[in-house]
């Protein structure tokens, strides 16, 4: 933990460079129902939970379970040794969990069932199914209780950007409204203070969103992550070229303190017969940035691990990035994202993906990448979210014990 005079003094000129005033805040929109001086009192009190650390529970969305139909996966999540699972839904939603909706779940978990606990969100709207993005990241106080780090999420996704403040019925702790925008799949970070993002949250605070939104650069943006979430060393990559999403959950994952995994494309993949000139440069490019950034995580003194990553897929539909390391890890298991037959016939050769031949090889090395950190690895089928943009990792978010 920071001394908590020192971080005082860096909150404090945190906040007066970023153009706050030291009095009570008008920028309640901003701070989502709370205020600069609430943040204030929070300063170098609680560090992000690693999500190797022990877990509680899980939050996910319900167009998880009514869209994509991923009832096994939510099986699994709590099979793993979870107190919760949160299902947040609109907050017009007026099913319960013996709704129809969920007779496929109740069968699955039986007594478990007692385990799930819708969450309305607090603010009305459609909710999304990408529950890391914008639900909060745990964080262990000084004295070793839970709070909520409630970041910005997109001005237009009201609902889901009310998750915090929704869940705190049910989870009686602290909530940090901290004003970064920054997605939950472009954060991650071990508990020695070591935090990884990419240039995706310097895009997302380069321009004001809303009236009162602050402009943030890299070095402010580092600031809040110090003072807020303990991040001693915040560490903004690149962004991986033309993948959408900008998260490094892509291709990046810590294990444990020691170890991350990070993706690699091979040479068979560079050199598939199906890739026309410019896909075979892009997917040279994306090589060479995967390569880059593998080198830049060991310079920080840990241990990388590569894993395979299947072939990218450039589509009129919408560009595919499959990765094993979009996946969530709980208590000791892993569910890692299986890719299994194309979700959409624009991305398929002959109804398969073009590597099909190798995703069989990919499985077990990157299955063996997880067990050999002691994990339990289950596999979740994954075609439909990563068509659309995400995968394991990108659709739930873990709360700390």
């Amino acid at each position: 933990m920071f001394l908590r005079n020192f971080v005082g003094v860096v909150a404090l000129s945190l906040l007066a460079a970023c153009g706050q005033p030291q009095s009570k805040s008008t920028l309640d929109g901003h701070y989502e129902e709370s205020t600069v001086e609430a943040m204030k009192s929070f300063a170098g009190e609680q560090e992000a939970a690693a999500e190797f650390a022990p877990t509680r529970g899980v939050v996910i969305g319900l167009p998880l379970i009514v869209d994509h139909k991923k009832e096994k996966m939510a099986a699994a999540i709590l099979a793993s040794g979870v107190d919760k699972l949160w299902i947040t839904t609109p907050a017009n939603y007026r099913g319960t969990l013996e709704s129809p909706v969920f007779n496929e779940l109740r069968n699955l978990l039986g007594a478990d069932m007692d385990k799930v606990e819708l969450v309305k969100q607090k603010t009305g709207g459609e909710i999304t199914v990408w529950a890391r993005d914008w639900s909060p990241l745990g964080a262990k106080a000084n004295d070793g209780s839970l709070r909520l780090l409630d970041f910005n999420y997109y001005p237009d996704r009201k609902a889901d950007d009310s998750t915090a403040r929704s869940l705190l019925p049910l989870l009686p702790v602290d909530r940090v409204s901290v004003p970064v925008y920054n997605e939950g799949g472009n954060f991650m970070n071990n508990t020695r203070g070591l935090c990884l993002m990419t240039t995706r949250v310097t895009d997302a605070n380069a321009v004001a969103e809303r009236d009162d939104d602050q402009v943030l650069n890299a070095a402010q943006i580092k600031d809040y992550y110090r003072t807020f979430a303990g991040c001693a060393q915040t560490v903004i990559f690149p962004r991986m070229p033309y993948e959408g999403t900008g998260h490094i959950d892509m291709w990046a994952k810590f294990l444990s303190d020691d170890t991350v995994i990070v993706a690699q494309l091979r040479d068979e993949i560079v050199n598939l017969p199906n890739y026309s000139a410019t896909q075979k440069s892009k997917v040279a490019n994306l090589q060479k940035y995967l390569e880059t950034r593998a080198a830049e995580v060991s310079a920080l003194g840990l241990t990388v691990v590569r894993v395979p990553m299947p072939a990218p897929v450039f589509s009129k539909e919408g560009d595919v990035f499959r990765s094993y390391t979009n996946s969530l890890t709980v208590n000791g298991v892993v569910l890692v994202p299986r890719y299994v037959y194309p979700a959409f016939d624009d991305i398929a050769v002959a109804g398969q993906y073009l590597d099909q031949s190798f995703l069989a090889a990919y499985e077990t090395e990157a299955a063996a990448a997880y067990r050999g950190l002691g994990y339990q690895v289950k596999w979740i089928d994954s075609d439909d979210l990563i068509a659309i943009g995400g995968a394991v990792h990108c659709t739930t978010m873990q709360i700390a014990r």
